[in-house]
């Protein structure tokens, strides 16, 4: 299949970050989070998609994300801790050349994600599974400026996850 064809096939929206995404599930259980006294589902996960030259920019989630390789190329994960690390994963098939086919991003990192294709056609689907379940308030998208400021180190990657 191609790109839009799965996004209508699965029925799919934009996602205020970039890409294309349909939830798939979300607890009918819901949690008290002690620390902040708040009622969230259990878990929830989506099905996210992109395409050539999309990407997801820059954000936080105040919870764990993980994310699960499901079709197509692969999809690199960049990763930036409150202590300043720089992560970069890629999350593929590639089990030799050091991909992975899941991966963990701990609640309070900064991260992005650039599909990694080639033709108009391509895409990377993958699930990604959130606990406590996701929530837009538990979301932010990073002031790509601030964030440079931040971590002046690491300026040129943020950079290239600007949104025009």
């Amino acid at each position: 299949m191609k790109k839009d064809e799965i996004i209508k096939f699965l029925d799919m929206t934009p996602h205020p970050e970039g890409g294309y995404f349909y939830e798939t599930y979300r607890s009918h259980k819901t949690i008290e989070v002690n620390s902040d006294r708040l009622e969230r589902n259990a878990s929830t996960a989506i099905y996210y998609l992109m395409g050539k030259n999309e990407f997801s920019t820059f954000h936080k989630l105040k919870y764990t994300e993980i994310w699960h390789h499901y079709d197509g190329a692969r999809v690199k994960i960049v990763e930036i801790t409150p202590k300043g690390e720089l992560i970069e994963t890629i999350v593929g098939k590639n089990f030799k050349e050091g991909e992975v086919p899941q991966y963990v991003i701990k609640g309070g990192n900064w991260f992005a994600a650039r599909a990694l294709v080639e033709e108009e056609d391509d895409y990377v689907l993958v699930g990604c599974t959130v606990a406590p379940g996701f929530e837009f308030e538990d979301f932010e998208i990073a002031n790509i400026e601030h964030l440079s400021e931040e971590f002046p180190d690491f300026k040129e990657v943020i950079e290239s996850f600007r949104r025009d």
